[in-house]
């Protein structure tokens, strides 16, 4: 009768320490846009900066389109390194000269393997072409969230 009120604390504990693992490795995603904030006023580009963590085999990217346009655009010339203090920064691009005055949104996404290959050969053919045409927003991945910032584009 011991062994099994024992084995019966042990599964319970089993299930317990794998049900908290498996509630860690969910949280372990967390992106934040820190800067610019919505409603400020942007120029042609400038620096967007955050601060995130991301699951092992994941990639963060930067997004950014004129608000109303289904649309987005790859930001950044790629992936932003994380620093080891889980900081970022990428270079936001802000449509062209006639967009001035329209509202731009700038978003995340955490992208697994496959969709980090897609987006850093849109890239690099981006470059090569000087065609930059405007893809779908890729899905994050499962826990990640994907904050948005809203701006104005003044000059």
């Amino acid at each position: 009768m011991k062994l099994r009120i024992v084995g019966a604390i042990l599964a319970i504990a089993s299930f317990c320490l794998a049900s908290a693992q498996e509630k860690q490795q969910k949280q372990t995603c967390a992106v934040v846009i820190t800067d610019p904030h919505n409603g400020d006023s942007v120029q042609a580009d400038g620096s967007v900066t955050g601060t995130a963590t991301v699951p092992p085999g994941t990639h963060l990217w930067i997004f950014a389109h004129r608000r109303g346009l289904g649309l987005w655009w790859p930001q950044g010339g790629g992936s932003p390194q994380i620093t080891d203090k889980g900081k970022w920064e990428a270079l936001v691009t802000y449509g062209t000269p006639r967009d001035v005055g329209n509202d731009f949104e700038i978003t995340t996404a955490v992208v697994a393997d496959e969709d980090n290959n897609h987006l850093f050969n849109w890239v690099k053919k981006a470059e090569a072409t000087g065609q930059y045409p405007g893809i779908r927003l890729p899905a994050s991945v499962e826990g990640c969230p994907t904050p948005r910032v809203v701006v104005k584009k003044t000059e």
